[in-house]
């Protein structure tokens, strides 16, 4: 009984995100396909969230402030957009 109870903690382990060395989940999705068509809108890095008009998008879209708290989920069709302190879009990524 305890070895089937090891072997199922060891198998959904084994299906969560990737760690890295500092126990901080991978971004290994991020380096996937470009679903979520995050290559479309490099041009606006650098610039304020305001250029960015997410009313026009047919996807779930997730603004992510600095030190914002995101869920583990990850949804390849999802655009992400981290913000830097000033509200400059740093990065676009799918997730």
């Amino acid at each position: 009984m305890r070895f089937l109870a090891i072997a199922t903690l060891a198998t959904v382990a084994a299906c969560g995100p990737a760690v890295t060395d500092d126990g901080v989940p991978s971004r290994a999705e991020e380096e996937g396909p470009d679903i979520c068509m995050a290559a479309d809108h490099a041009a606006l890095v650098g610039q304020p969230l305001d250029a960015f008009d997410q009313s026009t998008l047919d996807q779930p879209v997730r603004i992510i402030p600095p030190g914002g708290i995101v869920t583990m989920e990850y949804n390849p069709k999802r655009l992400n957009v981290d913000l830097d302190s000033d509200n400059t879009i740093v990065r676009f990524w799918c997730g």
